[in-house]
């Protein structure tokens, strides 16, 4: 008899995990909130950056080849920008892929959507993960958020988020992003800017523990700060906590994506890590592989980057500086354009070396002085 599975989400990992298994004769009921698909219903792009991903050297071709999506990104990044208060550095190369993430025919979702031909979408649904437990034998969380995965019980904040963000409009290299680090504005997180195109982008700031009102200000601060020539369209912004979970299995129910702990605690990246944890969800229902040995890379990936977070919490606008300084060496630009060398790992052990030991007693976060002694 077959498995009778529903999905909770129609995002990256719910996706993958309804094509995958489709490949094993398996067609889930999916259940999406919105009326289409949409990731968080608006539109904007974002970078994958192959340094992050080591020793995968190219994410893009690592999932079409494993996974068979055949996903087209919307151009290549040739060049990265990166600006502190009184220091900036510019690392040329090929760093990684641009994707568009959101309703629009062109995103990441919409290219994985064709591809599943016979599970049942349930769209405009407002599932109750419990009664789903109770009706199919298999829940796969896929929702994007991290709220049901903590009123099971399983989710730990490492990061409290909120980001707000905006198409805008301006004159730009369609194959150049840029980021900020600058506590003036972002406090200890960071912005970005991806182009659409030589005309269209999307500008972008992360900030920690703050809410609408204080994000507001921030962005105000941000985008006097930056002068740039440019036309701002349409504004969103969303609450981006970010954390990790105890279990990956709650009774019949398997946590993926954003509501597994996939997104990264240092610059929130998780595209990568949810097709991933989808994929590996439906290789485990489907008896095919084991779900935590699929995932194990990203897993010790992210606690690796939850000490960074700790060591990158303390730092002020001169640690950022310095930060800069150091990617502007030879060694890290060869490290980072010419070599497969595991970035995590290196930037693991840097900050250390940047932030006075005083400071690295203080607890911004619970668990900060548990999670610190783990990886001494």
């Amino acid at each position: 008899m077959k498995k009778r599975v529903a999905i909770m989400g129609a995002g990256v990992a719910g996706l993958s995990c309804a094509f995958n298994l489709e490949k094993y004769g398996i067609y889930p009921d999916i259940y999406e909130i919105q009326d289409q698909i949409a990731g968080r219903g608006f539109d904007h792009t974002l970078g994958w950056m192959n340094i992050m991903y080591r020793p995968i050297r190219d994410p893009l071709k690592f999932l079409n080849n494993k996974y068979g999506y055949n996903i087209k990104p919307m151009a290549e990044i040739k060049r990265l920008v990166m600006i502190s208060p009184r220091n900036s550095v510019t690392i040329d190369g090929k760093l990684g892929y641009i994707h568009l993430s959101g309703p629009d025919r062109r995103s990441i979702y919409q290219q994985v959507y064709p591809l599943i031909k016979r599970s049942n979408f349930k769209f405009s649904e407002v599932a109750n993960f419990r009664e789903l437990a109770q009706d199919y034998d298999h829940v796969v969380m896929a929702n994007g958020y991290t709220e049901l995965t903590e009123l099971c019980g399983q989710w730990n904040t490492d990061v409290a988020g909120f980001v707000r963000g905006a198409t805008v409009y301006g004159d730009f290299d369609p194959e150049t992003i840029y980021m900020w680090f600058n506590t003036d504005f972002a406090q200890h997180a960071y912005a970005y800017f991806v182009p659409w195109s030589d005309r269209k982008g999307s500008l972008t700031l992360n900030m920690l523990e703050t809410t609408v009102h204080g994000g507001a200000i921030c962005w105000n601060r941000f985008i006097d700060y930056l002068d740039w020539k440019i036309e701002i369209g349409d504004i969103w912004e969303t609450v981006h906590n970010l954390g990790h979970v105890d279990k990956y299995f709650y009774d019949n129910i398997i946590f993926t994506g954003a509501a597994a702990g996939c997104l990264d605690p240092l610059f929130a990246f998780g595209n990568v890590a949810s097709f991933v944890s989808g994929g590996a969800a439906a290789m485990h229902l489907a008896g095919k592989g084991d779900y935590l040995n699929e995932t194990k890379f990203f897993r010790e990936r992210n606690k690796k980057l939850r000490t960074v977070r700790r060591y990158v919490d303390k730092f002020t606008n001169d640690d950022f500086d310095k930060l800069v300084d150091f990617l502007k060496t030879p060694a890290f630009r060869t490290m980072a354009t010419k070599t497969n060398v595991n970035f995590v790992n290196i930037i693991s052990k840097f900050v250390k070396t940047l932030v006075d030991p005083e400071k690295s007693d203080r607890i911004l976060y619970p668990g900060t002085k548990e999670v610190l002694q783990d990886e001494k």
